[in-house]
Order: structure tokens, then C-alpha cells, then sequence
């Protein structure tokens, strides 16, 4: 089971005051580093200005280390073009639509006769935006949002490491964090939290080595808090760093409470989000019902991205601890923090991979030379090229490859049109979602909004798929006529065999049943 962008940059909301200047935000090897006093290289793509050439020794030539950036990014964008294949964006299409008939963001459920909670639109923003895409290229549009969401999540790492690191540090921490969020690399809004949450620790790095506070993130979490429910981590990142910063005593007393003003005023903003402060309890909707839910499982090391965040994180810690690089307490919390979010559940694997990013590039930068590479517009003009160019294949690509779902029950579309309004439909938990978007004529029984079913529904429902003992108790009680169900699911032969269901017809992963006249 599964639960769950705008074409916006995230990298965008990084603070334009603050330049490079968190070269200095991590710990300090206990050498002389190059660059300027703050610890930053001197060279930013704010300046307009070439710095004097520098860095260019190196494994590489530095026209090919400057490009390693974008290609970095190109890559990952090619490779996440795809067709529209997560089951729950579905149900962010229709709940855009819906939003553009109606302009209502909370209410009773519209789409599902056994959902018991309100439905909240706390994802609207990128739900709005898809429901404008498909309206204007169709699904291939749609699918094409996905490579934009890697996109401004490789901009955003790019954007927090550069200042810290060489290019060459810079894109091996870029490469193995996107790596480390491939899991979660899907067409929903929480591509969006990777990015803010990169963009969020690389914030609260630069405050702790300057004392200023960023205000930007209070608007900034208004925007998120709109977008995704993770928006709280925001707050979680700067609660950690604020408490790094006391303990590394790197600021007066009167600073810190101007700092703490910070986190304070974006739980403010996110309560007057159009969802109302009912967005502030919106993380805990689906406490009682993760047990059921693959991605809130812990992680594996099966999993290709824990092991990268796995490398990333002991890389860090190896380095601190055989090397005399003097870790900062603020550094030392916030990697806490991403490990601690890596191991809680595979759903927060590339959470923590983006707060340990830009940790990770400065305590990697502290073994390697002191006179990084400065940034210059030629690394400028390649990086955002080069994304732009991956950008570009994959608009090339998605009109054929993605024209068509690669999720639901597709060659069953005719019969399930052809169902009478408002039957109510048993069905497997994945194809919900889809039913929802594809068939408004139906009405399923689960989906993957599970914060708006109860517990004991959910658990039932799991029963019933598994033709669990009681499971005819789940049929009587839902007063489904209809069932839509994965081929070779316990409960078809139970339906067809014991109950006397009736195969409608028979798709390539499904199959629609009707229940006895």
C-alpha cells in the first residue's frame, strides 16, 4: 500500500542576502581554510562578477568539473520521465478539479460512502496546478511534472552545496542524495517538501554561522504548508539548529531570540493557509493507521536509497571521528535529526537525505584542498543549461511514452463507465485512487486518502482482500454490488466460489465481479 508540483524552483527560495556566506555554517577543519573570512569561496552567481581564476588543478579539466553539476541533474530528469504511474496522483488530479469547480477546502468527503473524516485540501496548491496542466497537454503534461520536481530538487541541492564544497564534492553529494530519494522520486507533492527541506537546512547553516535570521522562511512555509503535509519539518529543522546554536554559544543571547522568532511566526503562517488552523493537527491524521501502510514501514536495507543515505550519513560521521575536523553542535544535531528521520520510516528516507546534504558537502570539503573552485556564470549558465536540456527531452518524450496510464485498471474503462451513478465498488486498495479520477460514476471503498477512513475500516478492508475470516461482514457492511480486484487476490475465488459473484470481464491485472441479481 502506498498513501499520499508547482513549476516553481524551490532553489529560488534560498536567501538572496546570504550568498555563499554558509561556508562557515558546518565545522571547521582544523587547518587554514582558503576563501574569505565567512568561509565561502568569494565567487556567487549573485555577483555578476568573475572572480580570479582559482581551483584549477584538479582529476579533472574545470570546464568538464563545472559541467558535473548539470549533469548531474540531466541525468536524474531523464531518468524520472515517465508515464503517470503512482497510484495517489490520481486523487491529487481530482481533488484539483474538484478545487476549480468549487473553491471549497474542507467538507464531507464527495467520492467515498465509507470515508468518516472531513476531507481537507491541505495539498492544494500542486493539486491546483495539475488540474491546470491536465486540463491544458493532457496526462502527458501531467507526467512531465515529475522531471520538473527533480529538477528543482537538483537546482536546490546544487544551491545549498555549491558555497560549501569543490564541484567535485558538490556533485557527489548531489548525486548520492537524489540517489538516496530515488525511493520517493514520485509524481505527488511531497516532491516539493525534498526541496524546501534542503532549502530549510541550508538556511538555518547560514543563521548559525551569521546570527541573522532568515524571515523569508515564514512566507516560505506558508507556501509549503499549502503544498505538503511534512511542512511541520520546517519547524522540526530550526527547532534542532536553534538548539546546536546554544549549545555552539555562536551568537548573543538577544540574537538566539530573534532567531527563535523565526520558527514561532511559520507556525503562525501555516495556520491561516486556506485550510484553516486544522492544517496544524493535519501530520497526526494518519498516525493510527501507518501500521498498514508499506512506505510507513521502517526501512530495508533492500532498499537502493537507505543504503545511500546510509553512505552519506557514516561517510560524515567517519570523517569527524578519524580526522581532527571540529564538528559544530549545530552540524552535529542536524545530522542527528536526518538519521534519526532515515531509520523512523522508508517515507522519510529522503527527508533525511535532504537536511544531511548540505552538512554533508562542507564536512567533505574540509578534507579536500581550501582553494575550491569559486562559482562562476560559466558553472551558472551549465548547470541551469544542461537541467533546462533534460527538461526539454523529456517534453520530447512524455507525449508517446506517457499518453496512456501506467496505473489502473485501463482495458476495464467500458464496463466500469458503464455502471449506473454512485455503485459502489469493492476494491483493491492501489486502484482507488484512479477509480476516483477515472470512473466519478462509481464510488470506491478505499483509497489512498486514509486519513479520511477509520482505523478499523482500513484494517477490514486489509481482511477482506486477504479473504480474511469475516470477510463477507466487510461486503454486507459497504454494500458494494461491484468489486474491482487485482487477479489472483484470495478474495476473488472467495467471491466467485463461496458468494457466487459473477466475472463482468477480465483485464490484464484486474478483474470487475458483480454480485449475485
Amino acid at each position: 500500500m502506498t498513501s499520499d508540483t508547482r513549476g516553481t524552483t524551490p532553489a529560488a527560495a534560498l536567501d538572496p542576502q546570504a550568498g555563499p556566506a554558509a561556508g562557515a555554517a558546518g565545522g571547521t577543519p582544523d587547518r587554514t581554510s582558503g576563501g574569505t573570512p565567512d568561509g565561502s569561496s568569494g565567487g556567487t552567481p549573485e555577483s555578476g562578477q568573475e572572480p580570479a581564476p582559482r581551483g584549477r588543478r584538479g582529476p579533472l579539466p574545470l570546464g568538464v568539473r563545472q559541467a558535473l553539476p548539470g549533469l548531474v541533474i540531466l541525468v536524474a530528469v531523464i531518468q524520472i520521465a515517465r508515464p503517470v504511474g503512482d497510484p495517489d496522483t490520481f486523487w491529487h488530479l481530482a481533488a484539483g478539479d474538484r478545487l476549480r469547480e468549487t473553491w471549497t477546502f474542507n467538507g464531507p468527503d464527495p467520492w467515498s460512502t465509507m470515508s468518516t473524516q472531513p476531507w481537507r485540501l491541505h495539498e492544494w496548491l500542486p493539486e491546483l496546478l495539475m488540474s491546470v496542466v491536465q486540463q491544458l497537454l493532457g496526462l502527458p503534461g501531467v507526467a512531465w511534472l515529475l522531471p520538473l520536481g527533480g529538477a528543482a530538487i537538483g537546482l536546490t541541492l546544487w544551491r545549498a552545496t555549491r558555497p560549501r564544497a569543490s564541484l567535485l564534492a558538490s556533485a557527489a553529494v548531489t548525486s548520492v542524495a537524489l540517489v538516496a530519494m530515488s525511493q520517493s522520486l514520485s509524481l505527488r507533492p511531497h516532491l516539493l517538501s525534498f526541496a524546501f527541506a534542503v532549502a530549510f537546512t541550508a538556511a538555518w547553516l547560514r543563521s548559525a554561522a551569521d546570527g541573522r535570521p532568515r524571515w523569508w522562511l515564514v512566507p516560505v512555509t506558508w507556501v509549503w504548508a499549502c503544498t505538503h503535509g511534512m511542512w511541520f519539518f520546517g519547524v522540526v529543522i530550526g527547532v534542532v539548529a536553534l538548539a546546536g546554536i546554544a549549545l555552539d554559544r555562536a551568537v548573543t543571547r538577544r540574537q538566539w531570540l530573534r532567531l527563535a522568532l523565526v520558527p514561532l511566526a511559520s507556525v503562525a503562517a501555516a495556520a491561516v493557509t486556506p485550510t484553516g488552523p486544522e492544517l496544524l493537527l493535519s501530520p497526526f491524521a494518519v498516525n493510527e493507521t501507518t501500521q498498514y501502510i508499506e512506505e510507513w514501514m521502517p526501512p530495508s536495507l533492500h532498499q537502493p536509497g537507505f543504503l545511500a543515505f546510509l553512505a552519506l550519513a557514516g561517510t560524515v560521521v567517519l570523517v569527524w571521528a578519524r580526522s581532527r575536523y571540529r564538528a559544530r553542535w549545530t552540524d552535529i544535531l542536524l545530522v542527528g535529526l536526518a538519521i534519526g528521520l532515515a531509520l523512523l520510516y522508508s517515507r522519510t528516507v529522503a527527508v533525511g537525505a535532504a537536511v544531511i546534504a548540505p552538512v554533508a558537502a562542507v564536512t567533505i570539503q574540509g578534507l579536500l584542498p581550501p582553494d575550491r573552485e569559486p562559482v562562476t556564470r560559466r558553472e551558472v549558465g551549465l548547470t541551469v543549461g544542461l537541467t533546462a536540456l533534460g527538461l526539454l527531452v523529456a517534453a520530447l518524450v512524455l507525449p508517446t511514452r506517457a499518453a496512456v496510464p501506467a496505473w489502473g485498471a485501463n482495458d476495464l474503462d467500458t464496463p466500469l463507465g458503464a455502471l449506473p451513478q454512485g455503485t459502489v465498488v469493492c476494491n483493491d486498495y492501489g486502484v482507488g485512487g484512479w477509480l476516483i479520477w477515472r470512473h466519478p460514476n462509481v464510488r470506491p471503498t478505499i483509497d489512498g486518502r486514509v486519513e479520511v477512513y477509520a482505523t478499523g475500516h482500513v484494517k477490514e478492508h486489509i481482511d477482506f482482500e486477504r479473504a480474511a475470516p469475516g470477510w463477507q461482514d466487510y461486503v454486507r457492511r459497504t454494500g458494494c454490488t461491484y468489486a474491482l480486484l487485482t487477479k489472483g487476490q484470495p478474495v476473488v475465488e472467495a467471491l466467485t466460489q463461496q458468494a457466487r459473484w459473477t466475472v463482468v470481464q477480465r483485464g490484464s491485472e484486474y478483474v470487475l465481479l458483480r454480485a449475485p441479481l
